[in-house]
């Protein structure tokens, strides 16, 4: 995925930034002992976000334990312990991840993805897409659809981003199930176009060089992303608030009783810090490990 989903640490409750690197932990380890430890390096910040959410909605309480990780093998660290909704949003990352390399192939002619994608992701995608058949096809048919997007060299925002907006309404529709409400649906909605948005951002100079695809290059005559974030800085700030603000509305109108407090410094404060730094930063973001 594409890792913008994260949480704003400095304003983040200790208690609550320990529950999410639980999380984030519980979630790599539990991906290793599901999908084999090469799985791990597909571990992120969105599926961590996406699994919290996941057992908030189903009102599920986690267990913790104490345990060492691969990076560090000495000093043990609290884990949420692996259940049932943590494997299904491993299955769902294994679907993601499969359809994101094959993008990649076709975008960037990455042989590097080319090789992750059939010697690891693949055969763990082949099993999860029999357990989420609509999920596979919904993740599918957007991937389809956005490609088809990109060859015509459209230029609308709201067409492009809508694919990828409506993968991620798409499965929390059939994640949750008779727990899904209009409120979940429009908030996850409107968080996919903000990641798929940030992410054109993001990868607009290196985009330009390489003469790829970037609805934000077809309308825009670009020199350099300094000058770009300079001229289009009210439109991109008027975008991206306007999701955070779809987010943040109907967030507030979902039921949540367990994990509140992280949810709750993701979707006010992280979505918010992280629209504000990609308007600011020129150079393309790096993503540091929680």
């Amino acid at each position: 995925m594409y890792g913008y989903v994260l949480p704003d640490k400095p304003n983040m409750f200790v208690k609550d930034y320990s529950l999410y690197k639980a999380f984030y932990c519980g979630l790599c380890k539990s991906t290793g002992k599901m999908c084999g430890q090469l799985m791990r390096f597909t571990t992120n910040y969105d599926m961590t976000f996406l699994n919290v959410l996941y057992h908030a909605i189903l009102d599920k309480e986690v267990k913790f334990s104490e345990e060492t990780c691969i990076l560090n093998p000495i000093k043990k660290k609290s884990v949420v312990v692996d259940d049932e909704l943590t494997h299904d949003i491993i299955d769902i990352n294994n679907i993601l991840s499969h359809y994101k390399c094959i993008d990649d192939v076709i975008d960037n002619k990455s042989l590097n993805k080319k090789i992750a994608d059939d010697l690891v992701i693949k055969s763990r995608y082949n099993k999860s897409k029999k357990k989420f058949v609509k999920i596979d096809e919904i993740v599918s048919k957007g991937y389809n659809d956005l490609r088809l997007l990109e060859e015509s060299n459209c230029g609308s925002v709201d067409r492009v981003a809508h694919p990828f907006a409506n993968i991620m309404q798409g499965i929390s529709k059939e994640l949750f199930k008779d727990k899904y409400t209009e409120e979940i649906g429009e908030m996850m909605y409107a968080l996919g176009k903000w990641v798929y948005i940030m992410d054109a951002i993001d990868d607009i100079d290196d985009d330009y060089k390489e003469g790829k695809f970037n609805f934000f290059l077809v309308n825009y005559e670009y020199n350099n992303k300094g000058q770009f974030l300079l001229d289009k800085k009210g439109d991109l700030e008027f975008i991206l608030m306007n999701c955070y603000n779809t987010i943040r509305k109907n967030f507030d109108k979902i039921n949540i009783n367990k994990y509140e407090g992280v949810l709750t410094n993701i979707l006010w404060y992280g979505i918010l810090t992280n629209t504000k730094d990609m308007l600011t930063r020129k150079e393309k973001c790096k993503k540091i490990r929680i």
